[in-house]
């Protein structure tokens, strides 16, 4: 089905039943057209293919030395309550739905964890893959696990997406490539599910989902290793027209952080391949 289909079919569900169902026939449409790989930190930079099943999606290079077990994507709800939360309005459009994935995964993924509870997870899970329920539960998500996540949700939803490995600032850090008009095509986005922006008035806050919209220029840099500094102005300008009718954000200020984002990991960061 492509994000047209998918959209119809969304606003036809009558019920939960048909809810579950229709994410269930989704994602065996996903997984029947998947292949086996071995992909995430320290095996790939971009990654555009659904996580299914078959890919054996490493969060993190390693873990006491040991090669970081696979982490599997096995749980319907956060698909479901993708749907739900798209369901609440008549309409959504990409732009609409980096807010609302991003709290789809927030929501699903709390992260409370400083990093000892996911290094012992992951070490717990020598030798099997780790359910992302497990991580769930144990509130220990980060960037790779968000990333992974979010991807999997626009790939649903019909929409091109990758996985993208490399920094931010000089963090190592997981976050996602989103293209609207396809593959290949402008605009390139940069999308962090890991982070958030907000409007603020009268300490009231209004968060929407992290974006950085790029030309094929900048695009082009990103992919060859070079730190691309983010400037959030367009971003801003976006998010007040689609969600300050009647005025609702004209006194509100805008908050969001402005660091670098690279692809590619180490000091030697190979050229990483062009998109058709």
């Amino acid at each position: 089905m492509n994000k047209d289909e998918i959209q119809k079919k969304i606003y036809e569900l009558k019920s939960e039943d048909e809810i579950i169902e229709f994410v269930k026939s989704r994602l065996n449409e996903l997984e029947s057209n998947s292949e086996e790989k071995k992909v995430g930190q320290g095996y790939t930079y971009l990654f555009q293919e659904y996580i299914s099943e078959k890919v054996h999606y490493k969060a993190g290079a390693s873990f006491e030395d040991a090669e970081c077990p696979d982490l599997i994507y096995d749980d319907i709800t956060p698909y479901v309550e993708l749907i739900k939360s798209v369901r609440e309005a008549s309409w959504y459009n990409e732009l609409s739905l980096f807010s609302t994935v991003f709290f789809t995964v927030y929501n699903y993924l709390p992260s409370e964890d400083i990093g000892l509870g996911r290094a012992l997870t992951y070490m717990s899970h020598k030798n099997e893959r780790v359910s992302i329920k497990t991580i769930r539960e144990n509130g220990c998500a980060f960037c790779s696990e968000k990333a992974g996540m979010a991807h999997n949700l626009f790939k649903f939803l019909g929409i091109d997406s990758e996985v993208a490995c490399g920094y931010r600032d000089s963090e190592l850090h997981a976050f996602n490539m989103i293209y609207p008009n396809g593959y290949g095509s402008e605009p390139m986005v940069i999308y962090d599910p890991s982070f958030f922006v907000s409007f603020v008035r009268d300490n009231q806050k209004s968060s929407f989902g992290y974006f950085k919209a790029l030309r094929r220029d900048d695009y082009e840099k990103l992919i060859n290793g070079e730190q691309i500094k983010i400037d959030l102005t367009k971003t801003e300008e976006n998010y007040r027209k689609l969600y300050g009718y009647n005025g609702s954000l004209d006194d509100a200020v805008f908050e969001g952080e402005e660091p670098t984002y690279s692809i590619g990991v180490g000091e030697n960061r190979e050229v990483l391949p062009k998109r058709d």
